[in-house]
């Protein structure tokens, strides 16, 4: 069975993404993280990307304010990458439509809460 070639996009802590880097090490699943993206410059995720020396990327509109800006650097990350899957792990952004019509059926959400009764305001629910 290939590896897959993961991107976690995380906002906060990551102790989503530090359980997939556990399991990936363990070899509890065929993955491993590829690089870690966050819309948060002070993301405790991105700390925990470098120290497993993974690739660690702070994307958002103060990096990239034009949105088709970001669009192409999401873009571009990823398939410098050659990522497979996406795992949104406490990313409290909405990933552009572009980004989900590229990975469709290849993005799995990690989400804290019931849905669609927690959604947030202008999410799914």
């Amino acid at each position: 069975m290939a590896e897959l070639s993961i991107a976690v996009f995380a906002s906060g802590g990551g102790t989503n993404l530090q359980a997939l880097i556990d399991a990936s090490k363990a070899g509890v699943f065929f993955g491993k993280v590829k690089v870690v993206i966050s819309n948060n410059s002070a993301a405790f995720a991105l700390t925990r990307a470098k120290r497993e020396n993974i690739p660690a990327c702070h994307v958002s509109s103060k990096t990239c304010p034009d949105p088709k800006q970001l669009v192409e650097r999401l873009q571009a990350i990823l398939q410098e990458r050659d990522v497979s899957l996406i795992v949104l792990a406490g990313y409290m952004k909405l990933l552009p439509l572009e980004i989900i019509r590229l990975y469709r059926s290849r993005i799995i959400n990690i989400h804290p809460a019931l849905l669609p009764k927690y959604g947030g305001q202008g999410m799914y629910g």
